[in-house]
């Protein structure tokens, strides 16, 4: 099978291990940050040159490297209880347990005790929680 991964620009400023949606600019990419967001994939764990934290800056135009495989490393941007939970984006592109009503896009494959433990997840094949 044939893995794509789209050729984005940061338009905003995302991290490593983010889960990533197409912006309102060309060719463009963000954090996902809302169960609404189109998300088109997770960044890898990559960082810009000299710097210690982010994956790809807006102000520099930097490309953003996504995980080429739909086994995909997250941020946790809370505690993911156990394996097998339905996760949806959050702050900064982080991932959250699925809420009531709304469609998850990912699965957790382990759990992540605190926010900010990056976790293996499924990446599912929808690509919104909401219609």
């Amino acid at each position: 099978m044939l893995q794509f991964s789209p050729n984005l620009i940061a338009s905003t400023d995302i991290n490593p291990y983010r889960i990533c949606k197409a912006s309102t600019t060309n060719f463009g990419g963000a954090p996902a940050t809302a169960v609404g967001d189109y998300v088109v994939g997770v960044t890898d764990g990559s960082t810009r040159r000299f710097d210690a934290t982010v994956h790809a800056a807006s102000a520099t135009a930097d490309p953003i490297s996504l995980q080429p495989s739909n086994c995909v490393q997250i941020e946790a941007g809370a505690a993911i209880a156990t394996a097998g939970l339905g996760l949806i984006p959050s702050t900064g592109g982080t991932a959250i347990t699925v809420t009531t009503g709304h469609m998850p896009l990912f699965v957790s494959l382990e759990a992540a005790p605190n926010s900010g433990v990056i976790f293996w997840a499924y990446r599912l094949p929808a690509t919104k929680t909401t219609p």
